[in-house]
């Protein structure tokens, strides 16, 4: 049931943001925007923006996580600032993304192409109505000539959208949690792409502005910052993977000891990242209880003995040698805290570690946890041994979406 209504709210929230999109763009024609201020594209501009575009689309950028930004939006966001209407800006874009598909031998999927043209529309929409309302405009100087001129209202209402807009539009329709945290969830998106976002958007005027003097010296200009942005987020996203797979490593290492299931960790820090999602904990306390789950059994490489630890022992020896590596010292004290889950405060550390604790003891009890009597014991049993009703609820409920994507049988 909890499912149904986590994909209820997911499909009112698309119906929103449709709804919201149209209404954008049909703005385009409803407002009476000073014509002085836009310059309408024509076939050569539209030819030149969707190359551009198509370009980007073939040369993402790329978070640590593997989530592709879309700089082809920079390109669109230029069309929507000069003037171009919702069914051109969502033609460029949507050709775009066709476009590199081809070159890049892939079919085009549907709902990509939907969100290109959704985007597009919606832009040129938000251009439109940032023009209407703030039209003072930046030119150059007339003594040198220059003939470069930007709407400032226009150019900040398309900033927003990309900055904030798109990070919104993103989690409301990829929430699993429900609506609870969704204000949390946001902020965080806005402040993951904050630094792309920023890129995209400044791009974005850049384009408008000089495309009227350079013409199709746009593109270069336009992908050197964006390949500067992409270049530099690459080599972060590197060193975050690494960092990752290195954590993944060094929990595979007291599988090599046998009293631990291959990729048992693996498994508790997949569930731990659902579990602590569902209770709404910050991004930092997500990632450090992904981390603690993975490593969690980290200390029989300390205890150095095959027969079963105590879970007091366990704990405390995996926290002694996280601490000699250093970086990682919030998550050391959370497999510190491991050793008396009941007596431990229920604070930034006590709570990722019951959570921990919880998934461990139901990844041991129910090795096929969509088979119903080994989910209803293995609850039955965290229920009396971790004893956070909240925990085993938020894993309860991780469950049950689970069975409802991946019904048994």
């Amino acid at each position: 049931m909890g499912h149904l209504v986590n994909v209820s709210g997911r499909i009112v929230a698309v119906v929103l943001v449709v709804a919201l999109g149209l209404a954008l763009g049909v703005a385009w024609w409803s407002l009476e925007v000073d014509q002085q201020l836009v310059l309408h594209l024509d076939l050569r501009d539209i030819i030149l923006f969707a190359a551009a575009a198509a370009v980007m689309e073939l040369l993402p950028i790329r978070l640590a996580d593997g989530r592709a930004l879309p700089t082809s939006l920079a390109v669109v966001g230029a069309a929507a600032l000069l003037g171009g209407s919702p069914v051109v800006v969502a033609l460029i874009a949507v050709t775009a993304y066709v476009v590199s598909c081809l070159v890049a031998r892939r079919p085009p999927a549907v709902l990509e192409v939907v969100q290109r043209a959704a985007g597009g529309w919606t832009l040129a929409g938000v251009a439109a109505i940032g023009a209407a309302l703030g039209p003072a405009t930046w030119s150059g100087s007339p003594e040198f000539g220059a003939a470069a001129s930007l709407n400032l209202g226009a150019a900040v209402a398309v900033g927003l959208a990309v900055l904030v807009g798109v990070p919104t539009v993103e989690t409301l329709t990829s929430l699993d949690t429900g609506w609870r945290f969704a204000l949390r969830r946001i902020r965080e998106e806005i402040q993951r792409n904050w630094l792309v976002g920023s890129s995209i958007a400044a791009t974005a005027a850049l384009g408008a502005l000089v495309h009227p003097v350079l013409g199709l010296w746009t593109l270069p200009t336009m992908l050197l910052p964006l390949a500067a942005a992409r270049a530099g987020l690459d080599r972060l996203a590197l060193g975050q993977r690494a960092y990752d797979q290195t954590i993944r490593a060094m929990s595979r290492l007291p599988e090599q000891l046998g009293t631990v299931l291959p990729d048992h960790g693996v498994r508790v820090a997949e569930l731990a990242r659902e579990v602590a999602l569902d209770l709404g904990l910050d991004a930092t306390s997500v990632a450090d209880t992904v981390r603690a789950a993975h490593l969690h059994e980290l200390g029989r490489i300390k205890l150095e003995r095959e027969a079963p630890a105590p879970q007091q022992e366990l704990a405390s020896a995996g926290a002694e040698v996280l601490r000699e590596v250093g970086e990682l010292d919030r998550v050391a004290d959370i497999l510190a805290a491991q050793a008396n889950v009941h007596l431990g405060p229920r604070d930034g550390v006590g709570l990722p570690a019951r959570i921990v604790v919880a998934c461990c003891k139901l990844d041991n009890y129910a090795p096929d946890p969509l088979e119903p009597g080994q989910r209803h014991e293995a609850v039955v049993r965290l229920v009396r041994e971790v004893g956070d009703l909240e925990v085993v609820a938020a894993l309860t409920r991780v469950l049950d979406r689970t069975v409802e994507r991946e019904p048994v049988g």
